[in-house]
């Protein structure tokens, strides 16, 4: 048997399992893809953990997902998941060549393939940017393009939270089926133009428009893992959460998040807003060159989805660069960084692959933000 038959039929007979337990656990509701041309390139918005699952259930044809490298390193899981759905990697926080070379392979064939253009799930609520290359990635690959959007995926499980997903709206649907002829005639900016209106998302938006409740316990646990600047004091590191409730351990600032997803007590009502005002007090870190640092941090290269720890212990990012131990890397020389899930940052310099995780109770989002605001001012700096 062809490995792509034994794909299809795999991807048959687990379709609607699938759909029930995203029914049964969520909630969740969607609409089934139509009119589709004979092999095409699904483009979503990323909201949970489960939207791979939740993407299948619109789909009756098999796709081949793009996911992060990390998936290789499962012992005991990754052989039995390649085998059955043979899934696209892609390393996070590298260029993504290699991925790219893939995905054109399949799609040439006549296969499909699905990947989230994000590329990491939406810390404030919004879509988050899309890389400007994947307007260029769609046209090269000569065939259709379906732009699908999750709705409700940031309230029903947050990208700060833990193993704490609550049950309320949560919708998939496709946006638009384009053909490859209708690509064609588009330019590479007007791709991306509508690759970003079809998955745009703003969570609150929505909620504001139209009131749903999302029921769980502890509903703002692990919040610290989003907020890291105290939005009354403007202290770094000294948020802390519990069940409901959100406070600093610095000043008395308190506040709670009820079902809806709105604080109360907080300057602000939503988490877009505090992400904002929180953006904007780490802009004058990064200016002044203030230094931010998780504790008991561990570095480790990734070859070959083999992992070999370089470096333990603080870990300190600045205008400088990281450092952690005896390792430093300048900024200049880091090509790439991203964030996986809550608790790892990736980042490569040279032909190096890295990733960096520390025990719970350390934000490794600020580093992502660090690195990107200071890019930013860079970047003016220079036009």
């Amino acid at each position: 048997m062809k490995p792509q038959t034994r794909h299809s039929i795999i991807w048959r007979l687990l379709r609607g399992p699938v759909a029930l337990f995203c029914k049964l656990k969520f909630g969740y509701t969607y609409e089934s893809a139509k009119n589709l041309p004979d092999h095409y390139i699904v483009l979503s918005n990323h909201t949970t953990d489960y939207d791979c699952v939740l993407v299948a259930c619109s789909f009756k044809k098999q796709m081949y997902y793009v996911a992060s490298e990390h998936i290789a390193r499962w012992k005991h899981g990754f052989g039995i998941l390649n085998w059955a759905l043979a899934p696209i990697l892609r390393k996070k926080g590298t260029t993504a060549a290699a991925t790219i070379i893939d995905i054109l392979r399949k799609v040439r064939k006549g296969a499909s393939v699905c990947m989230f253009a994000e590329g990491v799930r939406s810390w404030d609520g919004k879509t988050c940017d899309i890389a400007p290359t994947t307007g260029g990635l769609v046209k090269a690959a000569r065939c259709g393009l379906v732009t699908y959007c999750i709705s409700g995926g940031y309230f029903a499980s947050p990208m700060w939270s833990t193993k704490n997903t609550r049950r309320g709206y949560l919708h998939g649907e496709p946006v638009h089926v384009y053909t490859a002829e209708q690509i064609a005639q588009m330019s590479e900016d007007e791709v991306n133009r509508i690759i970003r209106e079809d998955l745009y998302e703003d969570a609150y938006a929505r909620q504001a428009q139209n009131p749903r409740k999302y029921k769980g316990k502890n509903l703002a646990e692990k919040m610290e893992n989003l907020l890291y600047i105290c939005p009354v004091c403007g202290k770094v590191d000294t948020i802390r959460s519990q069940k409901d409730r959100i406070f600093c351990t610095a000043c008395d600032f308190s506040a709670t998040y009820d079902a809806y997803g709105y604080l109360h007590g907080a300057p602000d009502r939503t988490l877009t807003e505090l992400v904002a005002r929180q953006r904007d007090v780490a802009k004058t870190l990064v200016a002044e060159q203030t230094a931010i640092f998780a504790e008991d941090a561990r570095v480790y290269t990734v070859d070959n989805h083999e992992e070999t720890v370089i470096a333990q212990g603080k870990f300190v990012m600045d205008a400088n660069g990281i450092t952690c131990g005896e390792m430093h890397v300048p900024m200049s020389e880091i090509n790439e960084l991203a964030m996986r899930g809550r608790r790892f940052l990736l980042f490569s310099f040279g032909k190096t692959y890295c990733e960096m995780t520390a025990p719970d109770g350390n934000n490794i989002y600020k580093f992502f933000e660090y690195y990107q605001l200071a890019q930013a001012m860079q970047k003016q700096e220079q036009a």
